[in-house]
């Protein structure tokens, strides 16, 4: 008999090795219990293997009593709940238990049905609202009550950040009624921000001032924030493929942060007086964009640490920054300062919230709401305030300008009416002056036309040196050019004429030059111009309408006058001159062009034996004219 009480004292042994702590609590639905928080009677378990089945976790896990908490510290393990319900006699057998999404990515729930079998149900944060058991909202389970009074739901959580539990046990009708007030009150704030931002927006689109532009972006993304913060997340907005970016909430959040940031610096930054201001905030951009790339390799938990602390940084510095501009006498500072305060309290919750501090309840879930309208409000008054501001400064300016110029025209009038009468008393002393200087005037005007016939002619040969020339080519250029028509220019340099210089003296040379300006002037029309550039160089425009077989004329009679000799002192002098001629516009469509394509075929001319006449390239044969 002993032997027997051995065994079965050794078979409990073994049996009670190994399998899990029943509840030590239960909690009692009765009637009135919809809408309460359960939190309670939750005890919790860490699966550090992250591996663990329901299986497991009922034989083996030990769970501990979560103390009424709602909110645990960060842990990067799975981490299991459970808690037993247990049927008043007057309760309804239907329940539904609301996980408030605050923090989870991914929850598996388990609850048995009516045979005692534990059904799983699978939600993540980022999936359709079709997927949960209640469309369109996330973490909300139905429990069914059979014959028994009692059971025990589990549920598994992973998150990126602190566990933050806040459960709820409901009656359908009660919830869908209060979520509908809920919903109405989301949507009058949502209503606020969206509308501020698009208004400013079209301010934006009106002024093209970045400010508002900046405003419409910081709002936007703030209300997405919140919304993402509130657990309604982008489901509501976007296509189902969004539940594949498992860290769209920290890009979400770094992106209010980045758009907060700049619209802060526009509005309370100054790059010449606060650059350390400036650079800190961009600093602090930095940052959240660093988060975007934790995110892009995976690192979701630094992602949202990244975001969280970035936010802890920037949001004193503008608050104080803004503090400091309202004590200076900046109206959209303090305006600033007043939209932005409850923002800074939200944070300070949230981190607070994220670091096991404080408890989750109902005013941390919609306060970010409340501030993000509150914001909006605020922040378009600071921004009226500020184009207010410059706007009375933009008009103090002007009208200091407006009463210097005012003093300044009095001023000019005094001097002028003082000016006016020493004019007239001075035109009285100076009449006679004029009369005597009237005579000189004359003179020195005749002189002027000397002094001017001097500066465009040639003293030697009194034809337009090489000055008039070019005003007189720029002038038929133009003419040609407005009329769409033609003129012909030729470059003449006299043949041997050095060596006639050099052998028979300056004055010899003289007298040669002077025979060609006379012959010049003989052969062309009243309209050309004939011009001596300097030295034995001259140079003939033959203005349009001429043809060019008149033009080679002109140049072939020229031609034939040099080929005798010539009388200079008595003594015979054989020279000649070679000719270079251009036509416009087939030479050249500017003056360069065509002066270059005349000296071109000046130099051709010279290099076939000089005293011939060369022409598009082409020495020609005069005996053919």
């Amino acid at each position: 008999m002993l032997k027997v009480f051995i065994l079965i004292v050794c078979l409990f042994g073994l049996f009670s090795v190994g399998q899990a702590s029943d509840p030590t609590s239960s909690f009692l639905l009765h009637r009135q219990s919809s809408a309460e928080y359960i939190n309670s009677n939750i005890e919790y378990f860490i699966d550090t293997s992250g591996k663990m089945k329901l299986g497991d976790v009922r034989s083996h896990a030990e769970f501990v009593s979560a103390g009424g908490r709602n909110v645990l510290a960060q842990i990067r393990h799975p981490v299991w709940f459970r808690i037993q319900l247990q049927l008043s006699h007057d309760a309804p057998k239907r329940w539904w238990l609301d996980y408030q999404t605050f923090s989870p990515v991914e929850l598996l729930f388990y609850a048995p049905d009516k045979n005692g079998q534990y059904i799983e149900h699978i939600s993540r944060k980022y999936e359709p609202f079709s997927a949960h058991p209640l469309s369109g909202r996330p973490f909300f389970y139905p429990i069914e009550f059979n014959q028994h009074q009692s059971m025990v739901i589990y549920w598994r959580s992973t998150v990126h950040s602190a566990f933050v539990f806040p459960v709820k046990i409901w009656q359908q009708e009660q919830w869908i009624d209060l979520t509908l007030s809920e919903y109405l009150f989301y949507g009058i704030l949502l209503g606020i921000m969206l509308g501020l931002s698009f208004y400013n927006l079209l301010i934006y689109l009106r002024l093209k001032d970045k400010m508002f532009l900046l405003y419409f972006f910081a709002i936007l993304s703030y209300m997405f924030y919140a919304i993402n913060v509130n657990g309604l997340d982008l489901n509501v907005l976007w296509t189902s493929e969004f539940h594949r970016y498992k860290g769209l909430s920290s890009c979400i959040s770094a992106a209010a942060g980045i758009f907060s940031i700049l619209f802060a610096i526009s509005l309370l930054g100054d790059a010449e007086k606060r650059k350390w201001f400036d650079y800190v905030l961009y600093g602090v951009v930095v940052v959240y964009l660093c988060a975007f790339l934790l995110v892009f390799i995976h690192e979701y938990s630094w992602a949202e640490l990244f975001t969280q602390w970035a936010g802890a940084v920037w949001l004193p510095l503008v608050l104080a920054m803004s503090a400091y501009l309202s004590y200076q006498g900046s109206i959209w500072a303090r305006y600033y300062l007043l939209g932005e305060g409850p923002t800074l309290i939200g944070s300070t919750l949230l981190v607070l919230l994220t670091q096991g501090v404080i408890e989750a309840n109902r005013f941390n879930m919609i306060f970010y709401f409340i501030a993000g309208a509150w914001s909006a409000i605020l922040f378009s008054q600071a921004l009226a305030e500020k184009v207010n501001s410059l706007k009375k400064a933009t008009t103090a300016a002007l009208n200091m300008a407006v009463a210097e110029k005012t003093a300044r025209l009095q001023e000019a009038e005094l001097y002028r009416a003082t000016l006016e009468e020493k004019v007239n008393q001075r035109t009285k002393e100076l009449s006679l002056e004029i009369l005597k200087h009237q005579q000189t005037f004359e003179q020195l005007r005749a002189s002027q036309s000397k002094l001017e016939e001097m500066a465009y002619s040639d003293a030697l040969t009194g034809l337009p040196n090489r000055r008039m020339f070019q005003e007189r080519l720029l002038h038929v250029f133009g003419k040609a050019q407005q009329q769409g028509g033609e003129f012909a220019l030729a470059l003449i340099d006299l043949d041997h004429f050095k060596r006639i210089n050099d052998s028979m003296g300056h004055g010899a040379g003289d007298q040669l030059l002077q025979m060609v300006a006379l012959c010049l002037m003989d052969a062309l029309r009243q309209c050309d111009t004939v011009a001596r550039l300097g030295g034995d160089e001259f140079a003939m425009i033959f203005a349009g309408p001429i043809s060019r077989n008149d033009a080679i004329g002109i140049c072939q009679r020229l031609l034939q006058g040099f080929d005798e000799p010539v009388f200079i002192d008595g003594q015979q002098v054989k020279t000649g001159m070679s000719i270079g001629l251009a036509w416009f516009p087939e030479n050249g469509s500017n003056i360069d062009e065509v002066i270059a394509a005349a000296d071109a075929a000046l130099y051709q001319a010279k290099a076939a034996g000089r005293h011939t006449l060369s022409y598009m390239g082409d020495v020609l044969d005069l005996n053919n004219y």
